[in-house]
């Protein structure tokens, strides 16, 4: 078994990435600044250290980590709800790109480490009714995915630049599931369903469709990928491969719920940067792991409506 550092390892997707690493029987030294992360939701087998990566001194981080002697590095901290990265611009830079260059400076004093897994999304790639691929030309269109584009050529040159380390980045698409922290479509909708007092469920446009894709399938592809042999730098789109039209996701939700309600857009909640679509190609990671999706987004919408109707304030499965 292997000691690994996970960055944002009390958020929504680090907390599980955590709890699968523990299982796994590695030892994990658990990073967070708790601005979005939880601390109740991190792993208690976690050694843990409340950091900002956006503001840490380089050479701390690199004292810690080389104390640590880490084999690889898993780093999901990141700022990543696309509305409040457009009004906060410097925290987003300092959170995704700045952490980043921090870690790969510690990464460098560090010669354990071997394997970099790196979290990116789907929205470095521009508008287009076209399937994204992991060859197409990035053209990102708001703060965050400018920010994570830029984290992926960070990585990329630590992978061309440290002895002995190789890099993977996952493009995310839609991920959901218990612990969500930020205000995304599904918890949003969960918390309008969960406010009887409104003769409507309103939401903004839901003309277009995504990829959703379980926190759980996620955690397992990234645990997968920081061992599966790969290029030395190497880019994989994770996600279901099955684009969802987003009034469908609503639906599903009501109706778990069972909320006889109607679902109606409200026009003043529509965005300048919604997407009409944006659906990655996961060919690549299936022809080259062993990984596959397995919740289908039926019956992982309707597990997440039961723990959220069972008062945990996380919204963790029981």
């Amino acid at each position: 078994m292997s000691r690994i550092v996970i960055t944002g390892a009390a958020g929504f997707i680090g907390s599980h990435v955590t709890d699968l690493m523990i299982q796994q029987g590695h030892e994990i030294l658990a990073l967070d600044n708790l601005s979005f992360g939880r601390l109740e939701q991190l792993n208690k087998a976690a050694e843990f250290w409340r950091i900002d990566l956006g503001g840490v001194a380089y050479d701390v981080l690199a004292e810690r980590m080389a104390a640590f002697r880490p084999r690889h590095v898993i780093h999901l901290a990141a700022v990543h709800f696309i509305p409040y990265c457009m009004a906060h611009p410097e925290e987003t830079f300092a959170s995704n790109t700045r952490s980043t260059a921090a870690l790969i400076h510690a990464i460098s004093k560090t010669d354990s480490i071997h394997r970099l897994v790196v979290a990116s999304t789907m929205d470095v790639y521009g508008p287009s009714h076209a399937v994204n691929h992991e060859t197409d030309t990035p053209s990102p269109r708001n703060v965050y995915g400018l920010s994570k584009l830029l984290t992926e050529h960070t990585a990329k040159y630590a992978a061309a630049t440290i002895d002995n380390l190789t890099a993977v980045c996952c493009r995310f698409a839609n991920v959901y599931g218990p612990r969500e922290t930020n205000s995304h479509l599904i918890p949003d909708t969960l918390e309008r369903i969960k406010n009887p007092t409104t003769p409507e469920i309103r939401m903004g446009n839901l003309a277009g469709s995504r990829d959703f894709i379980h926190v759980t399938d996620v955690a397992k592809a990234v645990a997968m990928l920081t061992t599966t042999p790969t290029r030395d730098f190497d880019i994989f789109n994770l996600g279901s491969g099955i684009a969802q039209p987003l009034r469908k996701v609503v639906e599903l939700l009501r109706d778990a719920a069972g909320d006889p309600r109607k679902i109606v857009e409200d026009v003043t909640k529509f965005r300048k940067f919604d997407r009409a679509s944006l659906t990655p190609s996961i060919k690549k990671i299936l022809k080259e792991t062993d990984w596959r999706p397995t919740v289908a987004i039926e019956d992982g919408l309707r597990r997440l409506v039961e723990s959220s109707e069972s008062a945990d304030p996380v919204g963790k499965e029981p």
